[in-house]
Formats: C-alpha cells, structure tokens, sequence
C-alpha cells in the first residue's frame, strides 16, 4: 500500500503534469474572487456613504439600505458566483474520477452540461452532510446567552469534524460509482475506511490539511512582499493592490490547492479498494 506521505507528495506534484489548465481551472477562481471583490467595495461604499449621512445615527446599517440597483447587482453576481462553483466541484469530481484510475493528465474542460450537473451533485453532497452541524451551530449562535448554547456548539462542531471525515469518502464513493446514492450507503464507506485504516485514513486527511496551511501560509508571505513592492511603487493602490491579488490567487494559488486536495483524497479511495 502507499504510504500517508506518497499519496501527499503525489499530490503536490499532480497539478504541474499540465499547467496550462490548472490556469483554465483558475480563471473561474479568479472570477470568483473579483466578484467577491465587487461585493465587499459595493457595501463598504454604501455603509460609508450612510455614516456620512447619518453620523450620528444610534442605528447599524442593513443590507436592505443598499440601493435598489446594488441589491439587484449583488443578487445577480451572487447567482453567477454560485453557477461557478458548480462548475468548480465539477471538474473537482473529473479530477477524483481520474484520481481513482490513476492518470497521470489532468481532465480536459469537455461536456460542460455533465460537468455542470456532476457539480450539482457534488454541492447537494456536501449540503446533505453538513446541513445538521449547520442548524445546530445556528441554533447555538441564536441562543448565545443561555447557558446551555456553548454545548450546542461544541456538539456542533464535533459533528462538523465527524461528517467532514465521512464525506471525503462519500464523495469518492459517489464518483467512482457515477451514483449520488452512492454517496449515502454509510456501509460501503465505512467498509473502504476500514479497509484502508481508520489511523491511516484520518492520517492522510490530516496530513494533507497540515501541508495546506504550510502552502497557504508560505503564500501568504510571498503576497505581503509583493503587497509591499507595489505600495512602495504606486500612489494610489489600495484597489489595484486587490484586484491584482484576487487574480493572482484566483489563477495559481487556489487551483493548485483544489487539484492537490482532490488528486489526494481520490488516491485514498484507490488504496481503499485494493
């Protein structure tokens, strides 16, 4: 069987095989991001126009104080946003899928209507996982000052922790069988983690996560540096500084990390079923 560290460094390698569409796949990450970026600079506008307006004003701002044309913008780039991540967990699934059969190329972006509903199921998934630990923690949040909400908290997010462990193999389930009910038979995918290894399974997770906050924090410095190189060279950068971070992150960093998170999680269902 490989080993935690074979399946990780495997992964870390899978995605430059084809730089070209680690790019492609960037591009919906990278729109993602300016939309995100449009959003936050919409209602950061709004709220300061309001304290002008109102600077004495006892009362917060609301999002339905946003002018009619902004929540209308805001609505629709939150749709668009949405259709991309479809398509994003979509070509996640393509990845698992040649994870599974051990290719070494990355999936092209062919049969986009498959690849659209792939990620419907995909994301139904994930809600279907995660929806009890969601109403729990919202209920927790709600009922903050009661002495009790901690507790409900906590239980929440032990079964966030519990369902994300589970749902890694489910995923995999679910696309190596082309079925979402696949997704869903507790026995088989209990039966697969079983015969990879409970230590070895949650070992590989957790070691993968390690190494992704190794990545996300060494980025992050090489950002700051380029962060202050354009400040020191450009007068006037605050937006320039986060559109050119948005695009940056959106075409390298994040496509990497998904790739790397999927081509790993797809090898551990492959030594599962050996």
């Amino acid at each position: 069987m490989t080993s935690i560290t074979d399946c990780v460094v495997e992964g870390l390698k899978y995605p430059f095989n084809d730089l070209k569409k680690v790019l492609s796949f960037g591009v919906l990450f990278a729109l993602i991001n300016l939309i995100s970026l449009d959003i936050t600079t919409k209602f950061i506008d709004a709220v300061i126009k309001y304290s002008k307006l109102y600077p004495s004003a006892s009362n917060v701002f609301h999002l339905s104080q946003l002018p009619a044309n902004d929540i209308y913008m805001i609505i629709a780039l939150l749709i668009i946003s949405f259709i991309i991540v479809l398509f994003i967990n979509g070509y996640e699934w393509n990845i698992v899928r040649f994870s599974i059969d051990k290719k070494e190329d990355l999936p092209e972006f062919s049969n986009v209507l498959k690849m659209f509903v792939n990620g419907v199921k995909y994301f139904l998934v994930n809600v279907a996982y995660n929806i009890i630990p969601i109403v729990l923690l919202i209920i927790g949040l709600a009922l903050f000052n009661e002495s009790y909400s901690p507790i409900i908290i906590l239980i929440s997010v032990l079964l966030f922790l519990i369902a994300y462990f589970i749902l890694i193999m489910a995923l995999n389930n679910m696309v190596a069988h082309d079925s979402i009910k696949k997704a869903f038979d507790l026995r088989e995918i209990t039966k697969n983690i079983s015969n990879l290894g409970w230590g070895k399974y949650i070992g590989i997770i957790v070691f993968t996560l390690i190494v992704y906050l190794v990545i996300m924090v060494a980025v992050g410095v090489i950002l700051f540096f380029i962060t202050v190189f354009i400040i020191s060279a450009i007068t006037d950068q605050s937006m320039i500084i986060s559109i050119f971070l948005a695009i940056i992150e959106g075409l390298f960093i994040l496509p990497y990390v998904e790739i790397f998170f999927s081509r790993v999680f797809g090898s551990i269902y492959r030594e599962s079923i050996k």
